[in-house]
């Protein structure tokens, strides 16, 4: 779920982001640590910021990582180095400032506002969050005040920081006035309220005052309508497996919007169908032709969207279809183990996984099953009726562009692995707090 705030300087964005995020657990983004990351990048290599073409071209090199410590705190890295103190300074200030201007670097830097905040539960502050960035959050905010309130605080938070420099009222709100003309005007992404926004006049509320009235509007998490005849086929099925496998899922709040890969271990027939009816959203697979030779299976991941792959199909032509599905923004379920378990336990993942996700360019939503192994194990021609089966979905893991692809594509399969084994130790630990 996306939250944005947006709004002029000195309406209290930054503290009543940060507050909203930590009252709801989920994770703030400070887009200003962003360009002042990629200020410090240009200053390490000695670039001149008023260079715009050399700016541009750096950018394509520019990975951005947020990691958090143990302790909860949140660390920034670029290409690999921490720079969470480093890109405090007044230099790295100023050269972000001038770098913020160039429309390509603006563009670049939306494309990572957008990784990061379908990846999990967010709070973005900005002035064009609700317009550019996320035209399509869940909760829209337009935080705005009075200008002689706004210069008032502004006033106070500048004197307690440097009490010995000589400030006036009047000039601060000569400058919160000049810059409200500057950022409502400008031709890039000019700071307005989105047409759905909700706004709320800080004037004469505390910033916890503006945090609980948000908190309580926070809106249901929204996922695309499923037609009506996937979504006879999803309650049916989901019925029968609530009924004879007490059917648990966990990690839905990992889901998002958009195309991703759904991988997951693979042990049984029963995988497919299960993975699909415990998504919150309609999913497509492929299958091989033969299972839709089955009577019930076969109309039951028909019903799913399971697309039928016949033998003597090259390899090329079915990752041209999943590509395909994928670039339509579909949920694609993928087994990467390339075939069920015959014992139950994970095997290694094979390649194809991560070529997919380098292609169509998404995230991969890791899943973990359990119990449908023993409720219909490989070897055996029915499946046992009664028992217990768990899903559960972790956090997305998203493709990251860099110089060199095999070297990113192997990280994407030994991430998803990691975090399929992660998943499963959680659950077999007691499945206590949010899955990883």
């Amino acid at each position: 779920m996306i939250i944005t705030i947006d709004g002029p300087s000195g309406t209290g964005k930054s503290t009543v982001a940060k507050g909203v995020a930590k009252k709801l657990g989920f994770t703030f983004f400070d887009t200003g640590a962003m360009y002042r990351s990629l200020a410090w990048l240009v200053l390490k290599e000695k670039i001149d910021p008023q260079n715009q073409s050399q700016v541009e071209e750096l950018v394509s090199r520019f990975q951005f990582e947020i990691r958090s410590s143990a302790h909860g705190e949140r660390h920034y890295f670029v290409c690999g180095t921490d720079v969470t103190h480093d890109i405090r300074t007044q230099a790295i200030s100023m050269a972000a400032s001038q770098i913020a201007i160039y429309p390509l670097i603006r563009e670049e830097m939306v494309k990572i506002q957008r990784r990061f905040g379908h990846s999990v539960d967010a709070v973005f502050e900005g002035r064009d969050m609700g317009t550019v960035v996320f035209p399509d959050a869940d909760l829209k905010i337009f935080l705005t005040a009075k200008a002689e309130v706004r210069a008032q605080r502004r006033y106070r938070e500048l004197s307690h920081k440097f009490p010995d420099h000589a400030l006036s009222f009047e000039a601060v709100l000569k400058e919160i006035q000049e810059r409200d003309e500057t950022d409502s005007t400008r031709s890039i992404s000019p700071l307005k309220k989105a047409a759905n926004a909700l706004v709320i006049d800080t004037s004469d509320l505390t910033a916890q005052q503006v945090i609980d009235k948000i908190v309580r509007i926070k809106p249901k998490r929204r996922y695309p309508k499923m037609k009506l005849s996937y979504k006879w086929v999803y309650w049916l099925a989901r019925l029968f497996f609530k009924c004879f496998f007490r059917l648990k899922v966990y990690g839905l709040e990992h889901f998002r919007p958009g195309a991703a890969v759904v991988a997951a271990n693979h042990t049984s027939f029963f995988d497919p169908p299960v993975l699909s009816i415990s998504c919150p959203e309609e999913v497509h697979f492929l299958a091989r032709g033969s299972l839709f030779e089955a009577p019930l299976l076969g109309r039951l991941i028909q019903g799913l969207n399971a697309h039928p792959v016949s033998r003597g199909v090259s390899d090329a032509a079915i990752f041209r279809d999943m590509i395909a599905l994928l670039q339509q923004g579909k949920k694609l379920l993928l087994f990467p183990e390339g075939k069920r378990s015959a014992t139950g336990e994970l095997l290694p993942l094979e390649r194809g996984l991560a070529f997919l996700v380098h292609k169509a360019e998404c995230c991969v939503i890791p899943a973990y099953i359990q119990g449908a192994y023993q409720a219909w194990p490989r070897g055996r021609k029915f499946p046992k009726l009664f028992g217990k089966i768990t899903v559960v979905f972790g956090s997305a893991i998203e493709w990251e562009n860099g110089p060199d692809k095999k070297a990113m594509q192997a990280r994407i399969t030994d991430l998803t692995q990691e975090a399929i084994r992660n998943l499963k130790e959680w659950l077999e630990s007691g499945a206590r707090g949010s899955p990883p």
